[in-house]
């Protein structure tokens, strides 16, 4: 039994050092630090600097589509370099994580061929997947444009509060800076700033936490900051970009092995029109602005999630989806929870009841994904079974996961 146990000691050692050499960091990830530069932004600096035009990216969640951050931060790179041409493009959506921007990202961002790309995706589940959906994002970028250069940015919401004041990493952030040890890829922490005014009493974190004379209010829901608490964040970022401005030698990036199985690096969205529906399914007439249509405002409305959608209203409906990979999910309008249930069947196998049930309870623009299943071929039947009065199932384009 010794002799058993000291084996696998021994063979989990092994498997440590063997993961440690394929990164190119060993950073400690349960710990955060303002800036960690790795191999910084070389190819953006030198364009900057050369005043070329420069196409900055956004991908992320709400703090980063509607908040003022994003635009705080390119006019600080337009007025520290005049010669430069900045343009931007705002492919974040509100509420969505990297699962679904593994999917999304070269049809909403790549396409437009940025110069640098800024993933905010923390307080949005950002390590789903154990970090293997964000994973999927950085191979996708490089083999766009492999001179591209990323940067994590980390935002703060108010149940991370005691993990950062203690200079750990929070429970999301621990599966992302592996990934980013692994590519070489430069993050910055928003949230040690904000604790470090707050444990001086410069700061209320939430608008009436305490009283606001001669403070700082950060927010009014304790997850999306106001001008000031964005002012903040915009601060960080200058000065932390400004710290890697001489860091590092422009040329392509190269993509290493992957660091986590089954990563997102092959996933993407495939048009609802390529399901096979029954009768009684009628194309959705969608609201809002494609999220193509406008790069630089806030990303709102159907069209930001639904490139197009199939509804229906009626129980025992159903359609048939054939793709290939290990992991399927669809874009859907969610509603409170038992209002929208259907059964979910591949390739033959025991049906799976599903509600297409909602965070808020309300109804919801959003995804859902299913359960992953062995890589390969596959045939995925979706049953409408119950459907409350005066809801509907609409389903849009759907998300295949393939290696």
């Amino acid at each position: 039994m010794k002799s058993l146990v000291t084996l696998l000691i021994g063979l989990l050692l092994l498997t440590s050092t063997e993961i440690n050499a394929q990164n190119k960091y060993n950073l400690d990830v349960s710990k955060t630090e303002e800036l960690r530069v790795r191999d910084g932004l070389p190819n953006f600096f030198q364009k900057l600097k050369e005043g070329k035009d420069v196409k900055v990216g956004y991908i992320g969640g709400s703090i980063t589509n509607g908040g003022m951050w994003r635009a705080k931060s390119i006019e600080w790179l337009k007025s520290e370099y005049p010669k430069a041409t900045i343009t931007q493009v705002n492919a974040a959506i509100g509420g969505t994580g990297p699962d679904y921007g593994a999917c999304r990202i070269q049809d909403h961002l790549l396409q437009h061929n940025p110069d640098m790309v800024f993933i905010e995706y923390r307080v949005n589940n950002g390590g789903v997947y154990k970090g293997a959906a964000l994973e999927g994002l950085i191979p996708q970028i490089w083999k766009n444009n492999p001179n591209t250069e990323i940067c994590f940015v980390y935002t703060i919401a108010h149940w991370m509060l005691n993990e950062i004041k203690e200079g750990k990493q929070t429970s999301a952030g621990i599966y992302m800076e592996p990934v980013a040890n692994h590519y070489g890829i430069p993050s910055i922490e928003f949230g040690l700033e904000v604790v470090k005014l707050l444990k001086e009493d410069k700061l209320v974190f939430k608008k009436g936490d305490k009283p606001a004379e001669g403070r700082i209010i950060f927010s009014k829901d304790a997850v999306h900051p106001i001008e000031a608490g964005h002012n903040i964040y915009r601060d960080v970022l200058a000065r932390s970009l400004k710290s890697m401005e001489n860091h590092g030698t422009p040329g392509a990036n190269k993509i290493p092995e992957p660091l986590n199985n089954n990563s997102f690096s092959n996933a993407s969205m495939v048009p609802v029109s390529k399901a096979k529906f029954s009768a009684n399914w009628k194309k959705a007439k969608l609201t809002g602005i494609d999220i193509n249509d406008d790069f630089t405002d806030k990303n709102g409305g159907e069209k930001t999630i639904f490139n197009e959608a199939m509804k229906t209203t009626k129980i025992g409906e159903s359609f048939a989806f054939k793709w290939e990979g290990f992991l399927l999910g669809f874009t859907a309008l969610l509603d409170a929870k038992g209002a929208i249930q259907v059964e979910v069947t591949t390739d033959g196998g025991k049906p799976k009841l599903i509600d297409l049930k909602s965070r808020s309870g309300k109804p919801q623009t959003k995804y859902t994904f299913l359960k992953e299943v062995k890589k390969g071929a596959h045939t995925t039947t979706v049953k409408l079974v119950k459907l409350a009065p005066e809801k509907v199932l609409q389903i849009g384009q759907f998300l295949v996961v393939n290696e």
